[in-house]
């Protein structure tokens, strides 16, 4: 029987569709159409299958929807990775229950303490032999880190040690105290100390300073708390040395400096404070009042400290400079090691420079002993505001002392006599020196200050020059 439909094969899920469902339409058409055979389209020779129920007519729908059933697609090019799942989750799964009801029935004989120290032996020796644990392929295991540990022995660890054993003694043949060993240790290691030191001990010519008993060996401590100091042994007997100290950079200065260097700068010093203490003493023994009125009695009406020094120092002269040359020629003479060799004497300092120079020491001194007194101010305070301060400190008032003559203030006598003098030995260039009143000069004479070569005349008189000295 032919079909009007055609024989090319259709698609899978088409197909189905159409063997299930082939003719309805006709069927609901045509009231006779129950009664019609019906064929199987694929089959002709057996028949179709009987109509169902409404509720497998939508089952069949739902089964030929190729979009809803087909699933995922495939991805061009992708792997296909079935059959190759892992399965080492199960690996081994009876051995480790085995193992964890075995160390379940041993659970009442370990230690609780010992089970919850997470740090013990037995803590460890399961953390490796448990395979549920992830382990550190690239870190080292408890055990091993333990092992790298070094352990230092202690003092009291060290066997053969005598703790009472002391270092610095030397060794003597003879019965000598060995008390006097830092004596001889400061001994001067000069030659005539060392070659009376070798006179004395009768050594050998040939041993030399080498057979003197200071220079014998010293004896060590025998134990090792020198060497503890430093560093320290291991297990094992390694001596083992402390780091380098970062900051012994700053103690290098001391390097090549001797004990008996150090002990001389100890003596130094202890001497240079016995000498501020000194000093200190001296200056609180003097009073505030007298540092006052030393102060008031240099000082015009109206003038403070800095004003005072101003003053003087402009009344000073400064020293005259004699050039090297000079200095040199007239001490090793003009002509060679046959000219006459001159003492080369100081110049006498004029009296007028001389007060001032003592006057700016006084209130120099006396201003800064007051400064340490809480006085800050005292360069900057005028005469009136210390007489002020004087009467507070004494409770008195103040006295003005009687001016002194003008003639007395620069230094000299009324009608006193006044003289120069000159070198004729070439010394200043022959230049004359002066005036100078007679009790100066006499002064001057006595002690030893004009040689062989001057001359002396009254001031004023050009030409009356003299090596005999009128004011003796």
């Amino acid at each position: 029987m032919a079909s009007r439909f055609s024989a090319a094969r259709p698609k899978r899920a088409g197909e189905a569709f159409a063997r299930a469902h082939h003719g309805e339409d006709r069927d609901d058409e045509d009231p006779t159409s129950s009664k019609k055979v019906k064929f199987d389209v694929r089959n002709p020779s057996a028949l179709a299958p009987s109509a169902r129920d409404e509720d497998d007519e939508n089952d069949d729908v739902l089964a030929a929807d190729v979009i809803g059933t087909s699933g995922r697609a495939t991805k061009r090019g992708a792997v296909n990775i079935d059959g190759y799942d892992s399965d080492s989750e199960n690996e081994n799964f009876n051995a480790r229950a085995e193992a964890r009801g075995k160390r379940g029935r041993e659970a009442e004989d370990v230690d609780f303490a010992d089970a919850m120290d997470s740090y013990g032996s037995k803590a460890a020796a399961d953390t490796v032999g448990d395979d549920d644990e992830e382990v550190d392929m690239f870190g080292d295991s408890d055990a091993e880190k333990k092992n790298k540990e070094v352990r230092f022995l202690a003092e009291d660890d060290i066997e053969g040690q005598e703790s009472t054993s002391k270092s610095g003694g030397r060794v003597r043949l003879d019965d000598k105290n060995e008390s006097d060993d830092d004596d001889d240790d400061d001994d001067d290691d000069d030659e005539a100390a060392i070659a009376a030191a070798i006179a004395e001990e009768a050594v050998d010519e040939e041993v030399g300073a080498g057979g003197l008993k200071k220079h014998a060996p010293k004896i060590d401590a025998f134990n090792m708390r020198q060497e503890q100091e430093e560093g320290a042994f291991d297990e094992a007997g390694n001596y083992i040395r402390k780091a380098v100290d970062a900051d012994a950079v700053h103690d290098r200065w001391l390097e090549g400096v001797s004990k008996k260097e150090m002990k001389k700068a100890a003596v130094a010093h202890e001497k240079r404070d016995a000498e501020q203490r000194r000093r200190q003493r001296e200056n609180d023994s003097i009073l505030t009042a007298d540092l006052l009125k030393s102060l008031i009695l240099r000082l015009e009406l109206g003038e403070t400290a800095l004003d005072a020094l101003a003053r003087l120092r402009r009344g000073q002269t400064k020293p005259k400079k004699v050039p090297k040359w000079k200095q040199k020629r007239t001490k090793n003479g003009d002509g060679g090691g046959d000219a006459m060799d001159v003492d080369v004497k100081k110049e006498p300092e004029d009296p007028k420079q001389v007060k001032i120079k003592e006057a700016i020491d006084a209130i120099a001194d006396a201003a800064d002993k007051l400064m340490q007194r809480d006085y800050a101010n005292i360069y900057d305070t005028e005469r009136e505001r210390l007489i002020r301060e004087y009467r507070n400190e004494t409770g008195e008032d103040w006295v003005e002392p009687p001016a002194p003559d003008e003639d007395e203030a620069s230094g000299g006598e009324t009608g006193a006599k006044m003289w120069e003098f000159r070198w004729i030995d070439g010394r200043d260039d022959g230049r004359t020196q002066g005036p100078f009143d007679s009790t100066a000069m006499k002064a001057w004479q006595d002690a030893g200050y004009f040689g062989e070569g001057v001359e002396f005349r009254p001031a004023g008189d050009e030409a009356g020059w003299t090596r005999i000295a009128g004011f003796a």
